[in-house]
C-alpha cells in the first residue's frame, strides 16, 4: 500500500496540473495553458515509471517508448514556457525543433521494440531491472535498444544544463524588464518567476542525480523510492500551483507599453534630464502613486520612457522599480521617525509613503535597510528617549 503511494504519488500530482491548467481559456493566458501541455509530458514520464517500479511487462514496449520520448520532451516544454511567459507573445512553431531528439528517440525505440521478440523484451526489460546482467550474448535489437537508451540519457544531461541556462537568461531579462517598466513590483506578482526559477534549478539538480544512479537503484528500497517521489511531487505541485496563481506576463507588459505613444527624444542632456527628474520625485513626490510606471515619468518629463529607463540605469545603477522605493523607503522613514509616529499604523504609513500593499512595504524596507519598520521605529523611539 505504502509502495504504491509513492510510485503513483508525482503521476497524480501531474495529471491534476494537466487537468486544471489545461481547463483556463487558451486565448486568456497561453503561457498557463502551455503549463498544463508541460505537465502531461511529465504525466507520461511519472506514467512509465509507475509501470516499471510495479514490474508491469506487459505492455512496456509501449510505455518504454513513452519514457524516451516525454523524458526529453519536459525540459524543452518548459523552455517553451518560460518563452512565453517572457519574450514570445504566441505559440512559434519553430520551438517544435526542440521536441526532435524526444520524437527520435520515442519512435525508434518503439520501432526496435517491434522488431525483438516476446522473449527479447522480457530480456531488456530485466536488464533495466538489474544493471548486472551481461549484455554480451545481447542480440543486435537489445543492442540497439541499450544505446538508444544510453543515448538518451546523455541527451537529456546535456538538455537539463542548457535549458535551464536558456531560462534562467530568459527570466532575469524578464526581471528586468518589469523592474524598469513598473514601480510596484508586488502586483505584478513577480516572486512567483523568482519561484519558478529556483524549481526549475531543483528539480534540474534533481534530475541529474537521479538520472546518472538509475531508477534499477529504487526498484526493491521503499525508502530509496520514497526520496525521489517526494521531491519531484512537491516540486512539480510548486511548479503548477505558482503557474495557475500567474496572471502577469510578457503579453502584459507588452499592452502596458503601447498603451501610451512614445515621445520624440527632446534635444537635452542627460545632466538636465537629470536634475528634472531628482525635482520631480523630492518636490511633486511622484513616488507617492503605488502604480507609478516609467511611462507616467517620461509623460512628465517630456521624453521617451527608454531614456529614462537609461538615464536611471547608468546615473542611478538601479532600476527604475529600485529608484522609486528608495524614495517610498525614505519618506517611510521619516514617518516612523517622527513623533506621533506611535499613532500611525504600518498600513498607514505604507500607503503613505506609495507602497500598493503591507506586504510590499515589508520585504522593500527590510531589503533597503535591513531591518523591519516595527523593529526600525522602536530603535527610533529609543535614540529619542535617550537623547
Amino acid at each position: 500500500m505504502l509502495q504504491d503511494i509513492i510510485i503513483y504519488t508525482p503521476m497524480y500530482v501531474t495529471l491534476f496540473w494537466t487537468i486544471v491548467l489545461l481547463s483556463t481559456r487558451r486565448e486568456k493566458n497561453r503561457a498557463k495553458f502551455f503549463l498544463g501541455i508541460f505537465m502531461f509530458s511529465a504525466f507520461g514520464v511519472y506514467l512509465s515509471h509507475a509501470h516499471f517500479f510495479q514490474k508491469v511487462e506487459s505492455g512496456y514496449i509501449y510505455f518504454n517508448s513513452i519514457y524516451n520520448f516525454a523524458s526529453l520532451a519536459v525540459y524543452p516544454l518548459f523552455y517553451w514556457y518560460v518563452r512565453l511567459l517572457t519574450v514570445e507573445l504566441d505559440y512559434k512553431t519553430v520551438n517544435l525543433i526542440h521536441l526532435v531528439p524526444g520524437f527520435l528517440a520515442g519512435i525508434s525505440s518503439f520501432v526496435v521494440f517491434r522488431m525483438m521478440s516476446i522473449d527479447e523484451q522480457k530480456t531488456y526489460f530485466h536488464y533495466l531491472m538489474d544493471r548486472n546482467i551481461r549484455v554480451e550474448n545481447f542480440s543486435i535489437s537489445l543492442q540497439v535498444q541499450k544505446y538508444i537508451f544510453q543515448v538518451s540519457r546523455i541527451v537529456f544531461l546535456i538538455q537539463v544544463i542548457y535549458y535551464v541556462f536558456k531560462g534562467q537568461n530568459l527570466i532575469r531579462r524578464y526581471n528586468k524588464r518589469v523592474a524598469n517598466f513598473y514601480s510596484n513590483l508586488q502586483s505584478r506578482s513577480i516572486l512567483w518567476v523568482k519561484v519558478l526559477l529556483y524549481s526549475m534549478v531543483i528539480t534540474s539538480v534533481m534530475s541529474i542525480i537521479f538520472n546518472f544512479i538509475g531508477r534499477s537503484v529504487f526498484v526493491d528500497s521503499v525508502g530509496l523510492l520514497l526520496i525521489p517521489s517526494l521531491i519531484f511531487s512537491v516540486l512539480m505541485f510548486i511548479i503548477g500551483m505558482e503557474g495557475l496563481m500567474q496572471n502577469h506576463a510578457v503579453l502584459e507588459i507588452e499592452s502596458d507599453e503601447k498603451g501610451i505613444p512614445e515621445i520624440a527624444l527632446k534635444n537635452e542632456n542627460s545632466l538636465k534630464l537629470k536634475e528634472k527628474l531628482l525635482i520631480l520625485f523630492s518636490e511633486e513626490e511622484v513616488f507617492k502613486n503605488p502604480d507609478l510606471k516609467i511611462t507616467d515619468v517620461s509623460e512628465k518629463l517630456n521624453t521617451n520612457r527608454t531614456y529614462i529607463s537609461k538615464l536611471i540605469n547608468t546615473e542611478f545603477s538601479c532600476t527604475f522599480s529600485e529608484f522609486v522605493n528608495r524614495y517610498r523607503v525614505a519618506e517611510a522613514k521619516k514617518l516612523l521617525q517622527e513623533e506621533s509616529s506611535k499613532n500611525y499604523s504600518l498600513d498607514y504609513i505604507s500607503e503613505k509613503s506609495g507602497f500598493g500593499s503591507m506586504v510590499n512595504f515589508m520585504r522593500v524596507f527590510r531589503d533597503i535597510e535591513g531591518t523591519t519598520p516595527g523593529k526600525f521605529r522602536e530603535a527610533s523611539m529609543n535614540m529619542k528617549n535617550v537623547s
